[in-house]
Parts: structure tokens; C-alpha cells; sequence
């Protein structure tokens, strides 16, 4: 598995948009494809400033994507740095390919000096997010999906 930045590659943005799009935007009343095909556009922009975002290839194929974002829940914004929309391809679950996207974003958020990086979950993706260090904070409410916060404390 290759892991490299949207950057690096940025025809996959529509990949990744309707995977995002497919998994997640569609719940948000009055999304369009088009809107988050934007938003990903945005962060292939970008390689050292956030937001950004980062992709998984195995053997060439486009297997993983996901992003390091600020203030992704507006009820929270006390917390600033988000990893986010972390996707892998239905065929490529279960191959630690979520694991090497989590480690990716940890690693950059030490270089970038991040001090504390929050994500949300559903719940049958908690222990994937435990089992790379990031603790449990509270329950919440993103559009109509029930989420877990996580936090991770970058080490210095």
C-alpha cells in the first residue's frame, strides 16, 4: 500500500467525492454531489496547510482516502483540528488499509504541531480508532447521525 496526498494526485478527487458523498453527504438534507466534489478539490490544494487530505493506493488502485480538516461539527467548535472522512473501498475493508490512513494522519499532525486531533464515528468504528490511540470524549449529534467523538493528544 502506497500512501501519498491528494496533492500528488489530484484526478481522484471525484472518486473520493462520491465515496464521501455516497457514505456520508447524502444523509445532509439538500447535498450535491457537485458541493463535496468541490470541497475535495479544495484540499488536493493543498500539502502542508490544512485542510488536506491523503490517499491510499494498492497496485495503482485508488483503495482509501481521507482528510485533515478544521472545525468539522459546528456544535464544537472549541475543537479545531479534525481528521476526517476517513473511507475505504467496500472491496478493500478488512485489509488494514483505515489503519494506514490513521496512522498517516497521525504522523502529519506531529509535523504540522497540532496539539490535539478529534474525529467522529459511528459507533461500529470506535475500537478501529481505541486500537490507534484515541480515547472517547462524549456523544453527539452530526446532521441526523449519532457520532462518538474521539480526541487523540499529539505527543511533543
Amino acid at each position: 500500500m502506497e500512501v501519498s496526498l491528494l496533492a500528488d494526485c489530484p484526478d481522484c478527487y471525484k472518486q473520493i467525492a462520491k465515496w464521501y458523498f455516497d457514505e456520508w453527504a447524502s444523509l445532509v438534507p439538500n447535498a450535491k454531489l457537485g458541493e463535496v466534489e468541490e470541497k475535495v478539490l479544495a484540499r488536493a490544494a493543498n500539502r502542508t496547510d490544512i485542510p488536506l487530505a491523503f490517499v491510499v493506493h494498492n497496485k495503482g488502485a485508488l483503495v482509501g482516502a481521507a482528510d485533515l480538516k478544521f472545525r468539522e461539527n459546528a456544535d464544537y467548535p472549541e475543537y479545531e483540528h479534525w481528521l476526517g472522512g476517513v473511507y475505504v473501498d467496500r472491496q478493500h475493508r478488512g485489509q488494514g488499509v483505515a489503519s494506514v490512513l490513521i496512522e498517516y494522519a497521525k504522523r502529519h499532525a506531529l509535523k504540522l504541531a497540532i496539539p490535539r486531533l478529534y474525529l467522529q464515528c459511528e459507533s461500529h468504528n470506535i475500537a478501529l480508532y481505541q486500537k490507534a490511540g484515541f480515547v472517547c470524549l462524549h456523544q453527539a449529534k452530526h446532521h441526523k447521525m449519532e457520532t462518538t467523538i474521539m480526541y487523540w493528544d499529539v505527543p511533543h
